[in-house]
């Protein structure tokens, strides 16, 4: 089934519209102020280019697309080290974007990968500052053509990974600490639907999905790495199991699912 189901993921990368960050700011203006920042791009260039694309790039199996929606007004010098990052990769698109309503965008920005003659698409979300282990494409096809065969037809599911990593700033430096949450999380969280539909894992908030769409929470492994700093739009709480791992326990999962160590990570 593997074969008739085209995987894609999007990466909002300082997105610019006056129907995101609108809690915060009250003009578009003010918006782009604190989006384009120096120290802000700084942290989420560095954050990107440290973890989230690294794992992407790191995946057992190539064969999915990734759109990196950003803002067409994006100064051009955070533009052209964006494009440059994603140039090399055939199967990353950067994709910027005008000021029109976010969800909207973010249907765009899913469809503008073709699905081809694929019946299903496999839609993932992850934040730039976020990162998924180096199984999550081959996990989540082979679980996506597992599941399909029960649903019924034209039904849409939702794949969640609960199970993972935070890595929390602290005056005293990171904090990394392992987690098992009681609901879905932003980072790798897919929705498996026919294609043709308007839907996208963005739609609903993504600790509510359950509400929406039949959903399969996996935890057999660590597969989220999710960043705590300054800049987080959403409140990063926890809502599970976490902190039952030691140190070394943390670094060995790291190294095996993650490709990387204890220290490369809190060294981001």
């Amino acid at each position: 089934m593997s074969e008739q189901l085209k995987m894609v993921g999007l990466v909002r990368f300082s997105v610019l519209t006056p129907t995101y960050y609108s809690e915060r700011f009250s003009t578009l203006e003010e918006t782009a102020a604190h989006l384009f920042s120096e120290d802000r791009m700084e942290l989420r260039f560095r954050v990107f280019e440290e973890l989230c694309l690294p794992s992407l790039l790191r995946q057992s199996d190539p064969e999915f697309d990734v759109v990196v929606l950003t803002a067409a007004s994006m100064p051009d010098r955070y533009m052209q080290r964006l494009k440059a990052l994603l140039a090399p990769h055939r199967n990353l698109h950067c994709r910027p974007v005008g000021t029109r309503n976010h969800y909207r965008l973010l249907r765009l920005g899913y469809d503008s990968i073709p699905a081809g003659e694929g019946s299903h698409r496999i839609l993932f979300r992850l934040d730039d500052d976020d990162a998924v282990d180096i199984d999550f494409v081959a996990r989540t096809k082979r679980l996506a053509a597992g599941i399909l065969p029960l649903q019924p037809e034209g039904g849409a599911f939702v794949i969640a990974y609960n199970r993972g990593f935070y890595m929390r700033a602290t005056l005293d430096g990171p904090e990394v600490f392992d987690a098992v949450e009681q609901a879905p999380l932003s980072a790798g969280t897919a929705l498996v639907t026919p294609v043709g539909s308007a839907a996208n894992p963005y739609k609903f908030n993504h600790r509510k999905l359950a509400r929406h769409y039949s959903l399969y929470s996996d935890i057999s492994v660590p597969s989220f790495l999710r960043t705590i700093h300054g800049d987080n739009k959403s409140d990063p709480t926890q809502k599970g199991i976490t902190h039952q791992m030691a140190e070394e326990e943390i670094d060995g999962a790291l190294q095996r699912h993650f490709g990387l160590t204890l220290s490369q990570l809190k060294a981001v």
